[in-house]
């Protein structure tokens, strides 16, 4: 089995749902990795994302992961970041989206977002009363592509589920498996993953041959 970051990535945030810390062993644990040489690479893995902020050391084996940080897919915001910096001022969203071939939607809703945490300033209007825009030197100082917070039950279907799956595996690894409280969220978690692939199991049964 080929161990991506990808794999590591879902279970990270999976098991560090709500800023917990997330241990090496849990995430042996949740991938099924038992093998010394597969554990080193899912520390490799990890060793790549703390240099990109992606995870934050708490201590020796033990982190939390940061969303904001979290690597996003497609082009868009790239190439809109790169309009914004190295345009003249006195842009406005049409010129934005024209320039860069990204829709007036996706250029107005990153702008307007890019306003609100100060990286562009508006310098007034043009002849048609559009609004213009210029970089600010926060921007300007920033060379990566800041990205908008990420709404992860838009991203990822099945959220919910690793959420689930990742508590039953911390529960048991670090709760006290006796106790009422532990037994009560396992059980919970439990009705999600069912809830969700029970019904899935039934559809595709009914379905003709």
């Amino acid at each position: 089995m080929e161990i991506t970051t990808t794999m590591v990535r879902n279970a990270v945030r999976a098991l560090g749902e709500g800023g917990n810390d997330v241990t090496y062993r849990q995430i042996y644990e949740a991938l099924g990795l038992t093998a010394e040489s597969e554990q080193a690479i899912v520390r490799s893995r990890l060793s790549g994302m703390k240099k990109h902020g992606e995870v934050h050391k708490v201590r020796p084996g033990v982190f939390t992961y940061n969303e904001e940080r979290r690597p996003r897919e497609g082009k868009m915001h790239p190439i809109l970041w790169r309009y914004v910096r190295t345009s003249k001022p006195g842009w406005t969203i049409s010129d934005c989206s024209m320039m860069t071939r990204v829709s007036y939607t996706h250029a107005l809703r990153y702008v307007s977002w890019l306003e609100e945490e100060g990286f562009v300033s508006r310098v007034g209007k043009n002849v048609k009363q559009a609004i213009i825009y210029a970089a600010t030197g926060k921007a300007l100082s920033t060379p990566e592509t800041p990205f908008p917070p990420i709404r992860r039950e838009r991203n990822d279907p099945f959220h919910t589920e690793r959420v689930a799956a990742a508590t039953i595996i911390r529960l048991m690894l670090c709760a006290n498996p006796y106790a009422k409280k532990t037994a009560r969220e396992i059980t919970d978690a439990c009705h999600i993953l069912l809830k969700r692939f029970q019904n899935q199991q039934h559809e595709m049964e009914e379905q003709p041959c």
